[in-house]
């Protein structure tokens, strides 16, 4: 069900999106946007994990730069704070994760894409209880992630993006973390 709506959006921004973008330039033979291989990007967005009866989100935010390959494919490498959670009885979790990807992009129009990208990530949660001394899980698990990507100006990008990422704590059950985000591109 979440993932439904997560889909939802992406598709109606992106309708949003080409259209005001077709209203912009009549021509898509003529681009002006810049041809730089090279990004990097800012985002804040909400962390969503699925342990049981834990019902909160988190505030996140990631950092991310990669390099084009051509117009359909990107390398990317990514840092996300996934936030803090309160686990109830004094307890909280936080997480952080380092990710490798592989971005796939297919042009809507000249300013706009949708991509996809797989790639693998090292999450790492920490888990305090009670005051006590805390205790750090480390997971390096595949991840995914799929969004929209629109062009705002000649050097920077806006992009919707829906994250997962896998993390276990006592290296037991395996839960997964989900990132709702809105990023700034910046290319250079």
């Amino acid at each position: 069900m979440k993932l439904e709506k997560i889909i939802i959006m992406l598709v109606l921004v992106m309708i949003s999106t080409t259209s005001y973008a077709a209203r912009r330039s009549y021509d898509d033979t003529h681009d002006n946007r810049s041809a730089s291989k090279f990004y990097f990007g800012v985002g804040v967005g909400s962390m969503r994990t699925d342990i049981p009866n834990l019902n909160t989100s988190a505030l996140s935010w990631s950092l991310i730069a990669g390099t084009a390959i051509n117009q359909n494919l990107a390398v990317q490498i990514g840092y996300a704070n996934l936030g803090s959670t309160d686990l109830g009885s004094s307890a909280y979790l936080k997480g952080s994760s380092y990710s490798l990807n592989l971005v796939g992009l297919i042009p809507v129009t000249h300013a706009v894409s949708m991509f996809a990208k797989f790639g693998f990530a090292n999450t790492g949660v920490y888990v305090e209880s009670g005051g006590s001394a805390g205790t750090t899980y480390s997971t390096a698990a595949p991840t995914i992630g799929l969004g929209i990507q629109a062009g705002v100006g000649k050097m920077t990008d806006l992009r919707i993006a829906y994250d997962n990422y896998k993390f276990s704590i006592n290296n037991s059950s395996t839960y997964n973390a989900d990132v709702t985000s809105l990023s700034v591109i910046f290319k250079f």
